[in-house]
């Protein structure tokens, strides 16, 4: 869920080649435009606009949910936000984590906000947050679940408890070295020279491009090649199911801040335009996924293959689905689509926030920019890279690293109390609290 500022447009002045090239590049330069560049007041002034698409919104409802689920007894100790529809007017692009992090630096590392029909205890210390993260049976996903299991079922991404172990343990053995090399080899370095080729042209001409959607196009591809051995072929053309994952996204996103979840009510999602087009899009991705789970076990079965080494790669097709087929687990079809749209959906929007962000930090840094790019020159000797080559790109390592910490993916976890619990500094939580982590506060904080 795009719940935080993207820097969404790149001018680029100079690129280099997209062919490995056997000399040291010489600095390239590019501009960035970026929202974030604006910096927001610290009290923003208040707004006639009739916008109302905030999560604080509208501020009848805030108030009136606060009255009804704190009422005058409250002993928990956490001190209340005064949160207004004002005070994110400037920020309805979904910078959620900046009025939080105003809001931490008013309120301390716990506070309780109510937002519309909502009441969240925001989190941002770290003893708290480890606290309500590692005791799975007192906390659930909760809202999570609730937004995107239409599009998840019971997949990974929001499986809860024995579950989740269970398919977890399942999945990661897909995840050796040998499986990482292979793809890093024909998957990763062939779609990012494809990338490169697409912006060749506007390197030239100086044209704006928008990074954030050619990285989530890149990493897309990556995982339709990685998990399915599927060409969604998203950089260069569309497709009813890259259009059906971006649908389903939104659908996710815009439930997480609906003022009424009538979406439970499944007589309305037959006649609301808006259910409509996300169940229609959700059919597609399914039945995309299940296609090429018959295909592949089809393939498996015919071949009688079996898993018969530790770091098992089939070399026509090292694709995890091939593996967990041939893994022969007992799972079935419906569990297995599930867990790889959980990887399809939710990985590539991840992965290609950190692209962009690392991307757009280095370009406001340039001797960081030049020491990576040399270092990238020296490892590499103008070949591609492998597997082996991350531990002696220890530089450009840390800046993945630390754009990572300024901005991590998600820069919120959202967790829900199964039971009445006190929080490390003796706050008090009832049963069915929802508890945002702030991510970015944590990281944030001058506190930590």
């Amino acid at each position: 869920m795009q719940s935080y500022l993207a820097p969404s447009s790149f001018t680029f002045l100079s690129f280099p080649s997209q062919k490995p090239i056997n000399k040291t590049i010489p600095f390239q330069s590019f501009t960035i435009k970026s929202s974030i560049d604006k910096t927001p007041t610290t009290k923003p002034k208040p707004t006639t606009s009739s916008k109302t698409t905030s999560w604080v919104s509208p501020n009848w409802l805030t108030s009136l949910t606060k009255s009804l689920t704190l009422g005058s007894n409250d002993d928990s100790g956490i001190p209340i936000a005064s949160a207004q529809l004002e005070d994110v007017s400037e920020l309805l692009g979904g910078a959620l984590f900046l009025p939080l992090f105003k809001w931490m630096n008013e309120y301390g590392p716990i506070y309780r906000l109510a937002a519309g029909p909502r009441n969240f205890v925001v989190v941002s210390n770290p003893a708290i947050a480890k606290h309500v993260l590692r005791n799975y049976g007192k906390y659930a996903k909760g809202l999570v679940s609730e937004v995107s299991e239409f599009l998840f079922g019971s997949g990974f991404a929001i499986a809860e408890g024995s579950l989740w172990t269970v398919r977890r343990r399942a999945v990661v053995p897909s995840l050796h070295k040998k499986y990482l090399s292979v793809m890093v080899d024909r998957v990763f370095c062939k779609c990012a020279e494809r990338l490169v080729e697409k912006l060749q042209p506007f390197a030239l001409d100086g044209t704006a491009v928008n990074m954030e959607e050619k990285f989530s196009q890149l990493t897309l591809d990556v995982i339709g090649l990685s998990v399915f051995n599927y060409n969604f072929d998203s950089l260069t053309t569309d497709s009813p199911v890259i259009d059906a994952v971006y649908t389903a996204l939104k659908e996710a996103e815009l439930r997480s801040t609906d003022i009424l979840p009538y979406w439970k009510i499944s007589a309305l999602c037959k006649i609301v335009p808006r259910q409509i087009k996300a169940e229609k899009a959700v059919t597609v991705i399914r039945k995309a996924v299940e296609e090429l789970i018959v295909k592949c076990k089809e393939i498996v079965e015919k071949e009688g293959e079996r898993i018969n080494e530790e770091e098992y790669v089939n070399d026509a097709d090292p694709s995890i689905l091939r593996f967990l087929l041939a893994s022969r687990e007992e799972v079935s079809s419906l569990q297995l689509r599930d867990d790889l749209l959980s990887m399809l959906v939710a990985g590539h929007e991840t992965t290609g926030s950190v692209l962009t962000w690392t991307l757009y930090l280095l370009s406001k840094d340039p001797s960081a920019l030049l020491k990576a790019q040399q270092e990238v020159d020296r490892v590499l000797e103008g070949r591609n890279p492998t597997y082996e080559d991350i531990k002696d790109l220890k530089f450009l390592t840390r800046c993945i690293t630390e754009s990572l910490r300024l901005y991590p993916h998600p820069p919120v976890l959202i967790r829900r109390a199964q039971v009445d619990d006190v929080l490390p500094g003796d706050y008090k939580v009832k049963a069915g609290q929802d508890i945002m982590i702030s991510v970015y506060n944590i990281h944030h904080s001058s506190q930590q």
